[in-house]
């Protein structure tokens, strides 16, 4: 998982589109084309084969994704980072770590979610993803969470929310709220929360991430 501050990754939201998410609805709508008997390893595939995303390029790391091939929970970050490369895995390192215990205070364990990033691959050096590549990623992740079919959606960090949500606001004034994503004939709330990585450095900002892992807890009790 990339170590990203939030704020260099919300100073990208004028870049990426439109605040289409304002003030008047909590829900966003959303479409993509999916091919028949669309599947996690068909999009994995696709993913690899793609010459579309200029973060991407062959034979570097992909961390795709990890956990069931459905899951009542789908945790969504950024994108892939150092900690990632050796074992193509998604949330590797201190970051993994404290999202772990982040799942466990609210009785989930890891291997019962499916954890992946907006961006798939692992780009030389630590860098801002350009509004082109997040945009040429995005139906991948879209595609994944129709064939996840989760419940309840966290997105991590401003990036994954803005992404999510079609929205340039901060994720300080996104977080504390649950939206939701209309994707085809679905709907699914999402709850935008800070990236681990961020609160490995700011941790003051850990008790509203557990105000915001509560919201989660109470939606999948519904």
């Amino acid at each position: 998982m990339a170590e990203r501050n939030d704020q260099q990754s919300s100073s990208q939201s004028g870049l990426l589109f439109g605040d289409l998410l304002n003030d008047e609805t909590s829900a966003h709508v959303e479409s993509v084309e999916v091919p028949a008997d669309d599947s996690l390893a068909k999009i994995l595939a696709d993913v690899k084969g793609s010459p579309v995303c200029g973060a991407c390029r062959a034979g570097m790391p992909v961390a795709f994704g990890e956990g069931p091939a459905q899951s009542d929970l789908m945790v969504i970050g950024e994108g892939p980072g150092i900690d990632d490369i050796q074992s193509e895995m998604p949330f590797q390192g201190p970051a993994g770590m404290l999202l772990t215990r982040m799942l466990a205070a609210i009785n989930l364990a890891r291997s019962e979610c499916y954890l992946c990033n907006v961006i798939k691959c692992v780009p030389a050096g630590e860098r801002k993803f350009s509004a082109e590549e997040i945009e040429d990623c995005r139906p991948f992740l879209l595609r994944q969470i129709l064939a996840v079919n989760p419940r309840v959606i966290i997105a991590l960090g401003a990036l994954a929310a803005q992404t999510l949500l079609r929205s340039k606001k901060t994720i300080s004034d996104l977080r504390g709220q649950v939206f939701t994503l209309r994707l085809n004939n679905r709907e699914i709330p999402v709850v935008p929360t800070f990236n681990p990585a961020y609160l490995l450095r700011v941790a003051e900002k850990k008790r509203e991430a557990w105000e915001d892992l509560k919201l989660v807890r109470e939606l999948l009790k519904s």
